[in-house]
């Protein structure tokens, strides 16, 4: 029982009878915190609700399952970008269809070339996906916010939402 509090403490924020706790609790191992999940270890007495997640993500990296974290968390990045990309295309085609005679102007033509831009600098954080997990996460879920809507705003309003978007995916790029 000595040995597992020792061990237990080698997660930044646990301490003797925290580490305790975890035993009393069934959880003995780095795998089983790590399986518990943030929601498991929530039920322990004297665990502090910020650094939950913490002491999730060091038992996962003590048990060797960060990697498998972290794939499957840029599969499901790459998901939500090619919705992105899925949602970009509607915007082209509400644009074109709504406005019809605006779009050969000077408007039309900077929303056409927006929409070229946010699909290249899209197509790059596609390619960063696996590197920068936590980024790009910020990144899309900045990007969808920004697209909600546009399919029924105006045209100006639509060139200015897709510069906001392709702002916000150039800061997963930096």
């Amino acid at each position: 029982m000595a040995r597992g509090i020792k061990e237990l403490q080698k997660i930044q924020g646990v301490g003797e009878v925290l580490s305790r706790r975890f035993l009393e609790a069934g959880y003995d191992s780095f795998a089983k915190i790590a399986a518990a999940g943030e929601e498991g270890v929530r039920k322990i007495p004297g665990v502090n609700p910020r650094v939950l997640g913490s002491i999730v993500a060091q038992a996962r990296v003590l048990a060797g399952d960060a990697e498998k974290v972290g794939t499957k968390r840029a599969e499901e990045l790459k998901v939500r970008a090619a919705a992105l990309k899925e949602q970009i295309q509607a915007i082209a085609v509400s644009v074109r269809d709504r406005f019809k005679d605006e779009v050969a102007g000077k408007a039309g033509r900077n929303v056409e070339k927006e929409i070229l831009k946010v699909t290249a600098v899209l197509e790059k954080v596609e390619g960063k996906l696996d590197t920068r997990v936590k980024k790009a996460g910020k990144g899309l879920i900045k990007a969808e916010k920004k697209l909600e809507g546009l399919t029924v705003s105006g045209l100006g309003k639509v060139g200015k939402g897709l510069k906001k978007t392709r702002k916000s995916l150039k800061r997963v790029l930096a």
